[in-house]
């Protein structure tokens, strides 16, 4: 894996960015699984509530697909980790957490899909 901070940090980057795109393209999950990046989705109950059960959960998944205004102040590692965005007129919040292979703490090394399953939350303000 990369060692250089920086070559890590875009990795890490390209890895989220995959993810995120899986998230509304076929090709891109196919990709994910081709590269043995392992993640998990997690919504709370406002995103619930406010796109699963009025049935608004398509365009939540395209526009975090396709989000790409990353703020410094939100990533400052430039790892493409954290952002928060408005869909549908509510403001939302996505954030990448890494975890090691049983989930039980977090990766050694997020770089390395071999040592991390990335956890992508979706959740309201109100809930971070």
């Amino acid at each position: 894996m990369a060692t250089d901070v920086n070559d890590r940090n875009a990795v890490i980057a390209e890895q989220n960015d995959l993810v995120r795109a899986a998230l509304a393209d076929p090709k891109a999950f196919k990709q994910v699984n081709a590269q043995g990046i392992a993640f998990k989705l997690v919504w709370t109950p406002g995103i619930n509530e406010a796109f699963l059960l009025t049935g608004k959960i398509k365009p939540l998944a395209k526009a975090i697909a396709a989000f790409d205004a990353f703020e410094t102040d939100d990533d400052p590692y430039q790892e493409r980790d954290f952002a928060a965005l408005e869909v549908e007129g509510t403001k939302v919040y996505f954030k990448f957490d890494y975890y090691n292979l049983t989930m039980d703490g977090g990766s050694e090394d997020p770089a390395d899909p071999a040592q991390t399953v990335r956890v992508l939350t979706v959740m309201l303000p109100c809930e971070y």
